[in-house]
């Protein structure tokens, strides 16, 4: 693979990349080999292979090749093809992409204000949390009710109705409307033997007779149940709740202060950004193509420019230094998998942990020169 780099100006780079035959060959090999396709799935999914050899050129091999370049590339990228990328073929692409430039200098604030500090909503997530750990852990019990509310789990029979004929029957299905799907709103405030009109097409009806309706109700927290439910250790009532208080409030003070400084930045008016830079944002599909919302949407990506910025900078001055905060950060990720419902959520660990290690090096940043005072 030959690599090329083309510097566009200060704020913006691209690079072309070259692959011989041979290594797109190897690629297919490689991808082929990873998913387990057949000799026949070569030949009918041929679609779904070139775009899995394309995450993979562009996810891992180009990123690899930019951590070797001496520019930092900030926020997305565009990738140019400009061969057909399929075996037995060359391929060029160019990847264009913003960068850290060297004439940007950022300037903080000596101080951020302590009102920031202020945590919202902790009653509502403390309640929030134990109930879906409990009910993670069913630790709940079933209670049945008279009308359905959003909370409620309603238990019913789906029939299939062609004029007077039953055309068929599925009995004891169940729809938990507190996940919000499509067709939860249409059996809030149901009550038992309620029928409910689904859908009708061709003179089919599709029609739900509503059989029970219940909501679980979570049993009260005792300290007997924090041990049965060991979350991070803790052994009371009291270190429970004040851990979820912890975890919490860390998570929102650091976001809230990357957006603090973010702010600030904005305002102080020292930061443009080229037309280059512009330009990479406005010729994209997610750009709108009225005039009267190009403003707003341009002013949510400088947002995230210096956001970028921000992190990238002061990360660049702890690259050598291990994370201060990273018990911290391991202890708000088992939070997140139980508050948002994702105990599955081991795919994405070390990219959680690597984005939050990055956020919370401004933190760190803010304590050692004195812009925030922690208590």
């Amino acid at each position: 693979m030959i690599v090329k780099e083309n510097p566009i100006s200060s704020q913006y780079h691209q690079v072309y990349f070259t692959f011989s035959i041979a290594t797109i060959n190897n690629i297919f090999d490689e991808v082929i080999k990873k998913h387990g396709f057949s000799r026949k799935d070569q030949e009918k999914k041929n679609k779904q292979i070139t775009k899995l050899v394309m995450e993979k050129i562009e996810d891992e091999i180009i990123e690899n090749e930019l951590d070797k370049i001496d520019q930092v590339p900030v926020c997305s990228r565009k990738y140019r093809y400009l061969t057909e990328i399929s075996r037995d073929n060359p391929l060029l692409i160019i990847c264009q992409f913003c960068v850290l430039s060297p004439d940007i200098q950022l300037r903080f604030p000596p101080l951020v204000p302590l009102e920031l500090l202020s945590v919202p909503f902790i009653d509502e997530v403390v309640r929030d949390f134990t109930e879906n750990i409990l009910i993670q852990n069913e630790e709940f019990a079933e209670v049945e009710i008279d009308k359905a509310t959003k909370d409620s789990i309603v238990t019913y029979n789906l029939s299939y109705v062609q004029g007077d004929f039953k055309l068929s029957e599925i009995n004891d299905l169940t729809i938990d409307l507190s996940k919000e799907e499509e067709e939860s709103i249409l059996f809030i405030n149901c009550q038992k033997n309620d029928i409910i009109n689904l859908d009708e097409s061709d003179n089919v009806k599709v029609i739900a007779k509503v059989t029970k309706i219940h909501k679980m109700v979570v049993k009260e927290l005792t300290d007997e149940l924090v041990k049965k439910l060991n979350f991070l250790n803790t052994k009371t009532v009291s270190e429970f709740t004040q851990k979820i208080v912890d975890i919490f409030t860390f998570s929102t003070n650091s976001v809230a202060l990357i957006n603090y400084l973010t702010e600030f930045v904005i305002k102080s008016n020292e930061i443009e950004f080229d037309e280059y830079v512009q330009n990479h944002f406005l010729d994209s599909d997610l750009a709108p193509k009225k005039k009267s919302e190009k403003n707003a949407y341009m002013k949510e990506v400088k947002k995230e420019l210096v956001k970028e910025y921000i992190l990238m900078l002061i990360n660049l001055s702890y690259a050598d230094e291990e994370p201060r905060f990273l018990n911290n950060i391991l202890e708000e990720y088992e939070f997140d998998k139980i508050l948002f419902n994702s105990p599955n959520r081991i795919d994405s660990y070390q990219e959680y942990i690597n984005k939050r290690v990055f956020e919370t090096r401004v933190l760190e940043y803010c304590i050692d020169n004195n812009i925030i005072k922690l208590i």
